[in-house]
């Protein structure tokens, strides 16, 4: 995903509750048919959490917030896409396999983890494992917070290197999430090339516990924390252009 604050959102027409400028503050307001969300693309209005969670889907879905201000995602690749579809089914296969006597535990992709509410900021990794939430919250529902949050993956592509593998390393860090894999295609754009396993030591500093590379090893991961895991090669070749 990019970090953009100066990138335009588009949105259309739809039927929920309306977020409407006044000076720098968003206001959230009911209408029945129609629409303003062109507010956004000025970059400066701040976004609280009830203002994102009266987003319609095709304009959230497409934004992150960061510290409160907006953040326009760069669209995904088709491959990159399915190479975050085989991680996040692995992951799931793996959960589903659990025993029953042992935590429960729910795997997903694209998925919204809240950082902060106040300033409001949320991360949506590629991929993410996190402890089931029996109690919805009021707002955030039982989508995780960082606190519920085991592990994340991210596909690493041109345009976010540095966010991949120095910003969010150092702020998964910091948010004591307990397992970070960052995953590298070949070109770019092609089959995954490596795939790096960090994890938090007692200083709460992600080092590296290992990084598989296709030419060196016949299985891309194999981990039994926090869930027994094995991803071959083929699997994240399986749906490539």
């Amino acid at each position: 995903m990019t970090w953009d604050y100066s990138s335009e959102l588009s949105v259309g027409p739809g039927s929920v509750d309306a977020v409407q400028s006044v000076g720098s503050t968003a206001t959230v307001g009911p209408v029945s048919e129609a629409y303003d969300w062109s507010w956004l693309r000025a970059g400066v209005s701040e976004i609280d959490m009830d203002t994102y969670l009266a987003m319609p889907e095709d304009l959230s879905r497409v934004i992150e917030v960061k510290d409160g201000l907006p953040v326009h995602c760069e669209s995904l690749s088709p491959n990159h896409i399915a190479i975050t579809d085989a991680i996040k089914q692995s992951l799931r296969e793996a959960v589903r396999k659990r025993d029953h006597g042992q935590p429960c535990l729910k795997a997903s992709g694209e998925l919204d983890m809240l950082v902060s509410e106040v300033p409001f900021n949320f991360r949506r990794p590629d991929a993410i494992v996190y402890r089931c939430i029996d109690d919805p919250r009021d707002k955030w529902k039982t989508k995780p917070t960082a606190a519920d949050t085991l592990l994340v993956v991210e596909v690493v592509s041109p345009a976010t290197v540095t966010a991949d593998c120095v910003d969010k390393r150092a702020e998964y860090a910091r948010l004591g999430i307990e397992q970070y894999w960052i995953v590298r295609m070949e070109n770019n754009d092609g089959r995954v090339k490596s795939i790096e396993i960090l994890r938090l030591n007692t200083a709460g500093v992600y080092v590296t516990t290992e990084t598989r590379f296709r030419s060196h090893s016949p299985i891309a991961v194999a981990i039994t924390d926090p869930l027994d895991v094995g991803i071959t090669w083929d699997a994240l070749d399986a749906d490539l252009d």
